[in-house]
């Protein structure tokens, strides 16, 4: 696979586009939530392979249940916490992706990404109208792999370890559905 679509791909699984509500999304429905936010930092220095620009936007619902914030991206409920505050959150996920499969000797290329989240409720109730959020995406290559097709050339990274952030701030723009019984 060609470097810039894999790691679109990874960028793109921070799935942040939401999703309509089911009886699987724990805990109080806090709404739809529309994103936006700026660059704040990048030393991958890959904008074109990983999708990204200097500003970004995109959908997300919330959901809360006590001290646990849910992020749902459209494929899964992302716990996080939320402080003793009731206001301000965090939380992290990642995924793996293999970029140059294994073949014979020679290893293979599979890059890991971690997603860190950190943010501020505008509402310790579930009457939240608003939040903002710092998104961090640290990429690196898994124990065993040999990315060096993927460093320093064009279509790849500029190194490996690297970090995109963004800060983004977030409106709701649609109330919680209620669950058909």
């Amino acid at each position: 696979m060609r470097p810039n679509v894999v790691c679109a791909i990874l960028f793109l699984c921070a799935g942040c586009v939401g999703h309509g509500q089911d009886a699987h999304e724990p805990g109080d429905r806090l709404g739809t939530f529309h994103a936006t936010g700026t660059l704040s930092g990048d030393t991958c220095q890959a904008s074109a392979i990983l999708g990204e620009t200097s500003s970004w936007a995109f959908d997300v619902q919330l959901s809360r249940d006590g001290s646990t914030l849910y992020w749902l991206n459209g494929e899964e409920a992302i716990p996080g916490t939320i402080a003793e505050d009731g206001e301000s959150f965090a939380f992290q996920s990642g995924v793996e992706v293999t970029l140059q499969a294994a073949e014979g000797a020679r290893p293979g290329c599979t890059v890991a990404r971690s997603d860190v989240a950190s943010g501020v409720l505008g509402s310790s109730t579930i009457d939240v109208a608003s939040f903002t959020v710092n998104m961090s995406f640290a990429y690196s290559a898994e124990a065993g792999s040999v990315c060096s097709n993927w460093v320093g050339v064009a279509g790849g990274f500029a190194s490996l370890p690297c970090t995109v952030s963004y800060n983004l701030t977030a409106m709701r723009t649609a109330l919680p559905t209620a669950i058909a019984d």
